[in-house]
């Protein structure tokens, strides 16, 4: 199970910027173009170091090209150990239609919870 993004893939640093995400300055994290089983172990380690650092993160998901399921099981574990640590993690924009085609073929969307629609989509679930 792979999604595949069309738009070109901006290679540039994982870490962009810090920006304000309500009362809290949240560090905006580029997620890299490709995100699969076999390349996911450098992101993780990176995501956990950034939550042990950071109070509020923000994943930047434009610049994934390729993915599978490894990445959202990533952040929906990543997103778990931030509300359990009392930290905040979430999505920059909205999923793009590959991924959002990720989450259908994967069962994340089935019956899906309204914290989660607002999560990955920001509110509505594509048509």
């Amino acid at each position: 199970m792979t999604a595949v993004y069309n738009e070109p893939a901006n290679p540039a640093a994982r870490r962009c910027r810090l920006e304000r995400m309500g009362e809290r300055m949240a560090q905006i994290i580029l997620v890299p173009a490709t995100v699969t089983t076999s390349s996911v172990v450098p992101f993780a380690a990176d995501l956990a170091s950034q939550l042990e650092q950071h109070d509020a993160i923000e994943l930047d998901l434009s610049a994934v090209a390729e993915a599978d399921v490894s990445l959202l099981q990533l952040v929906c574990a990543a997103r778990r150990q931030a509300e359990r640590d009392g930290k905040s993690l979430r999505l920059a924009m909205p999923v793009h239609d590959a991924l959002a085609a990720l989450l259908e073929r994967a069962g994340f969307l089935t019956d899906i919870p309204s914290a989660d629609q607002n999560f990955w989509f920001h509110g509505d679930l594509p048509r």
